[in-house]
């Protein structure tokens, strides 16, 4: 198929995804770094009078959260610590999705930076929204080293897009330069945020997400993508189209080079058996990294029984029926986290 009209079936894609939002509606996510020294960074947040998010840990992010347009309260507090809290008054727009970093300490200064993701750029690959938690301009900001933006203002944010190879992306905080190397992904948003450390040191924190939902993503992947090789073992199967838009699900996928091993070593099942295989990697529910630690274990689409460790554990991540999970992607319909193994079904 030609790439332009793959390019096309892309966008149309993503715009069909993110045209089933409520239009009449604000969509609202806060991006979790602020903390008490020596204490927590667990925080509650609040819309108003009603608490919307419960224990969210540093340093993640939340779900989108619904809310009708106008003006609202946002606080957050520590969660044992309701004392510690801090406020921000926001204007939210109908049909609009906005981000909000909240980062300092409570026993100091709580920044709130809300970014209007709709301004993002219009792409048919991933993008990045930079924001500046710094008390400086960011200046010289490259992916690649080729220059891309030439200042983000402290408190402030950028929008760039992201190639479709392995991209390293880098700044300026004053004379201190940073960079982080993202492996690419399809039709992802990064919310990155660059702060400052304790020791003065730029740090670089980042969220991603689609808003595709799970099917749609997993069909939308380009070759060398994170999850392109499980997405042409999925396609052997019938896995993806028992994934309803309507329904919330969580994923865990082995990661390109776990699939690399598995097919050097001859290790992949037939198609009828890897149908079988990947519903142990399946469950239906919304599962984001907030939440996934109150589950001991999780039922699979399979019927099986899986668990899961999230304490000391020989790989150092939390790990789901012995596999390392290395990171997620947020979806319209629930979460993929990527893994380092395979599930396999108990015997």
């Amino acid at each position: 198929m030609p790439k332009k009209i793959i390019l096309l079936i892309l966008s149309l894609l993503w715009v069909t995804s993110a045209r089933g939002q409520d239009e009449s509606l604000a969509h609202l996510r806060v991006m979790q770094l602020s903390y008490v020294p020596e204490s927590s960074a667990v925080i509650d947040i609040q819309i108003d009078d009603a608490v919307v998010f419960e224990q969210i840990s540093y340093p993640f992010t939340t779900d989108y959260h619904e809310v009708a347009p106008g003006d609202y309260t946002l606080t957050t507090r520590i969660s044992d610590q309701p004392d510690a809290s801090a406020s921000s008054v926001l204007t939210l727009e109908a049909g609009r999705s906005y981000s909000v970093v909240v980062e300092g300490e409570y026993t100091g200064d709580v920044t709130f930076v809300v970014v209007d993701e709709t301004e993002r750029l219009a792409t048919d690959g991933s993008s990045a929204i930079i924001v500046n938690l710094t008390d400086q301009a960011i200046s010289n900001v490259t992916v690649d080293d080729a220059p891309v933006l030439p200042e983000i203002p402290a408190g402030d944010h950028g929008f760039l897009a992201l190639p479709l190879t392995e991209a390293t992306i880098g700044g300026m905080v004053g004379d201190l330069a940073y960079s982080e190397t993202f492996t690419p992904h399809a039709n992802t948003d990064f919310l990155i945020a660059v702060r400052l450390t304790p020791t003065n040191e730029p740090q670089v924190i980042y969220h991603r997400s689609s808003r595709l939902t799970i099917s749609e993503y997993l069909c939308s992947i380009h070759e060398g993508a994170q999850f392109a090789r499980v997405a042409e073992l999925l396609a052997q199967t019938d896995v993806l189209a028992t994934l309803s838009a309507d329904e919330d699900y969580t994923l865990f996928l082995p990661v390109n080079g776990v699939v690399d091993e598995l097919i050097a070593g001859n290790l992949i099942p037939d198609a009828a058996q890897l149908g079988d295989l990947f519903a142990t990697h399946v469950t239906a529910q919304n599962l984001p990294p907030y939440t996934l630690p109150q589950n001991e274990t999780l039922t699979t689409l399979a019927g099986n029984t899986v668990s899961l460790n999230f304490g000391t554990t020989d790989s150092g991540y939390w790990e789901i029926g012995g596999a390392p999970i290395l990171w997620d992607v947020r979806l319209a319909n629930g979460v993929i986290y990527g893994i380092e193994g395979v599930i396999n079904p108990a015997p």
